[in-house]
């Protein structure tokens, strides 16, 4: 390649200087670097070298330009100045970097991301605090969720903030960190509710398993029970229920009726002066309906019925010793024995007349009388006073044979009637 003129060089020189534009951003490789500046060699200026001071190469605190760079490296800025004169381009990287910064802060203030900040000034109304090479205000409303007290002591911290407003021409940037510490508290309470919530179902859910295997198994074991009764059964219960018609007996799970009329052998006028509610009992099973799986006690004795005891010791035409338990208007109620009671009509009171019966026979007296009628499947029985005191007719159908050798009846009655007197 031929040697440039003089004037082929300047002319060279001023097409390259249209390129460089102040404020342009620009990238060299590290040529050289000592303790004031680095040099670069730039691409695409040929005749240019660029020059970056150390002041403007945004170095970390403490650190110095041949620790951060070496020969080789490529460093990109801003063009700041060019001298024409000794074809040298000022650069810096700590405008470059802010570009990018702030780039990031406008990004994190459009997405509404968590930038975290370092504490670096603090004054009466906030402090200031960097991300990078940018500066920004933390109000001190906006430094917690609860009252502070000393800016102070956010200096040197680690911050995590939303950026809250960005203003170039103003050079005002605002953050907060009271923000972001209340969505967390927000989130973990959220979460902490969600988890406290999980585990209340849970346990309500474990509550009505347990509650329905619970249910599985009594019902399980008042089944198993039911299978088990057999009619005449004794069983220890207790009484749950008292009705007008009779009352309920726990036996242990399950729960059988006494009728009124199988709470005792005598006559029940009122439940509860047999039973209470409470009460510690000994009943029998008196039935079961295993279609409907009920069943039906009795605290009387079954197995001791004083009616069938009666029909066995008891026969119609028998003369018994009673006494007499209610009067009414048609005869009297009178006591067998205990548990059993016979009707004995007005009719059978007197040979004679009898008006009214207290005439003959009042509560309490004790009389004989004559079983008239006994039914033991219907536990009915009548009984006769008249019949009891009527004096018993002389058996003569020994006399009524007739035989050959005893001659005629006049001749058998002959003594008989001697004393008669005959008109």
């Amino acid at each position: 390649m031929a040697e440039l003129t003089m004037q082929e060089m300047l002319d060279l020189q001023d097409q390259e200087m249209k390129k460089i534009q102040i404020g342009a951003t620009i990238t060299g490789k590290v040529t050289s670097i000592d303790n004031e500046e680095i040099k670069l060699e730039l691409e695409d200026c040929a005749g240019f070298e660029g020059v970056v001071p150390v002041s403007e190469l945004n170095l970390e605190k403490g650190k110095y330009a041949d620790e951060a760079y070496k020969v080789g490296d490529e460093i990109t800025g801003v063009i700041t100045n060019v001298r024409q004169k000794d074809t040298t381009v000022t650069i810096s990287k700590l405008k470059a970097d802010s570009k990018l910064d702030y780039a990031e802060l406008k990004e994190a203030l459009e997405n509404h991301t968590i930038l975290t900040l370092v504490g670096t000034k603090a004054i009466d109304r906030g402090i200031f605090a960097t991300y990078k090479t940018q500066e920004l205000f933390i109000p001190i409303s906006q430094l917690d969720t609860k009252f502070v007290q000393d800016t102070k002591n956010y200096v040197g911290k680690s911050l995590e903030v939303y950026v809250k407003e960005l203003d170039a021409r103003r050079n005002r940037a605002v953050a907060s960190r009271r923000e972001v510490l209340q969505e967390r508290l927000d989130k973990e309470r959220a979460e902490r509710n969600a988890r406290i919530k999980a585990e209340r179902e849970a346990e309500r859910a474990r509550i009505r398993e347990e509650k329905a295997a619970e249910r599985a198994r009594v019902k399980a074991e008042k089944e198993a029970m039911f299978d088990a009764l057999e009619v005449g059964q004794k069983k220890e219960g207790k009484v749950t229920k008292i009705m007008q018609y009779g009352a309920f007996v726990d036996i242990g799970g399950i729960e059988g009726l006494v009728h009124r009329n199988n709470l005792s052998w005598d006559r029940v006028e009122n439940v509860e002066d047999f039973v209470t509610e409470g009460q510690e009992v000994e009943v029998y099973v008196l039935n079961i309906d295993q279609e409907n799986r009920k069943f039906g006690l009795a605290l009387k004795d079954i197995n001791n019925d004083p009616w069938k005891i009666a029909s066995e010791e008891i026969s119609v035409g028998d003369i018994i010793n009673v006494e007499v338990l209610r009067i009414i208007e048609s005869g009297a109620f009178v006591k067998v024995r205990e548990s059993v009671e016979a009707y004995l009509p007005i009719s059978e009171l007197s040979e004679d007349r009898v008006l009214k019966v207290q005439n003959v026979v009042n509560e309490g007296d004790e009389i004989k009388v004559k079983v008239i009628e006994f039914s033991y499947k219907n536990r009915r029985m009548k009984v006769s006073k008249v019949e009891a005191e009527r004096e018993p007719e002389e058996d003569i159908s020994e006399y009524l044979e007739v035989e050959d050798s005893l001659g005629s009846l006049g001749e058998l009655f002959k003594d008989k009637f001697k004393d008669l007197d005959v008109e």
